[in-house]
């Protein structure tokens, strides 16, 4: 929530975080609370940046925006819109996965076009990555602003491989093991083991900074292999100075920059492209350069703060026209 869409600084920045169910006494409070400073930062913003799908039952944090007048922008990301109808299309992995335990069954054409409703009837606009682009209903939003993934680059000190190791460390997060195509995984990192002498590491069960030294640490990283295109966890990587693989399907290829540096595997074929990157080291170097420098050219969510300015700033003179 955005209180002087052109302040240059946290000041005119708030922050509302989702409420944990884990102890239901604090969460009762919590929610309370929550509910407190919901009520008092929407009134207080110009603009509201809205992340994943409505919280409060019956849509009313919704309406109480749309009571407000206030201009607002949601951003999708991933399950809140997916369409499984779309992504069957040209992804027989995807289609495989939500079949066989995809953690994110409830998605449907249907449903992610009731979401995109209920937001755009509350005066929203959309913002997506590229990758999501394709899920946006324009006859329902047709207002749509495609700004990519954003990563702070100062909380990740890029430590690129080493290119003398000789015993390399693979990394992967199964934060969701069926949508990352963990199995997959293991299966080639078994094939590779009777091949090449490595270490293999699982980002699974740890604190996040825990996590983020485990990857900091990785001299590859495994991104995922079902939803054909990559996200935060890439980025991550990238930033620490690591080579990426990950399975972008053929219809994203395009979309990205011509350098993007990730290596592209499939399930099938994962254990061969690993390959090349387990002989040589000096590769493995060369590719983790390049993946810092990409997320640097595209990816700094200080310069893309100023695009998301632009774009509050419009919202915010369209408000002021309509008054006129």
């Amino acid at each position: 929530m955005l209180g002087n869409a052109l302040v240059q600084s946290a000041d005119g920045l708030k922050v509302i975080e989702p409420v944990s169910r884990r102890k239901v006494y604090r969460w009762i409070w919590r929610s309370f609370r929550w509910l407190y400073n919901y009520l008092k930062w929407v009134a207080w913003a110009d603009v509201i940046h809205w992340y994943f799908t409505p919280v409060l039952p019956w849509g009313l944090d919704l309406k109480y925006i749309k009571a407000l007048g206030k201009p607002g922008v949601v951003e999708w990301l991933g399950s809140d819109i997916r369409i499984p109808e779309i992504e069957f299309e040209d992804n027989p992995y995807y289609k495989a996965a939500f079949y066989s335990g995809y953690g994110y069954q409830f998605g449907s054409l249907q449903r992610s076009r009731q979401v995109q409703k209920r937001f755009a009837e509350a005066g929203f606009v959309s913002i997506v990555p590229v990758c999501m682009l394709r899920y946006v209903q324009t006859d329902i939003c047709p207002r749509v602003y495609v700004v990519p993934q954003r990563i702070v680059l100062s909380d990740y000190n890029p430590a690129y491989p080493d290119p003398a190791v000789t015993r390399p460390l693979i990394v992967h997060a199964p934060t969701a093991p069926i949508i990352k195509g963990t199995p997959a995984v293991l299966k080639a990192i078994e094939k590779l083991k009777t091949k090449y002498n490595f270490e293999f590491r699982l980002i699974h069960g740890m604190p996040r900074n825990e996590a983020l030294q485990v990857m900091q640490r990785a001299d590859i990283f495994l991104d995922q292999f079902v939803l054909g295109d990559h996200g935060m966890a890439a980025l991550e990587a990238m930033a620490f100075g690591k080579p990426v693989v990950c399975y972008i399907k053929p219809s994203m290829i395009d979309k990205y920059p011509p350098d993007l540096p990730i290596i592209n595997a499939t399930q099938d074929n994962l254990a061969d492209v690993l390959e090349p990157l387990l002989r040589d080291g000096e590769l493995r170097h060369e590719i983790g350069k390049r993946s810092r420098a990409y997320v640097e050219k595209y990816h700094d969510a200080i310069k893309l703060a100023y695009r998301l300015v632009d774009i509050y700033q419009e919202l915010i003179e369209d408000k002021e026209h309509r008054r006129c």
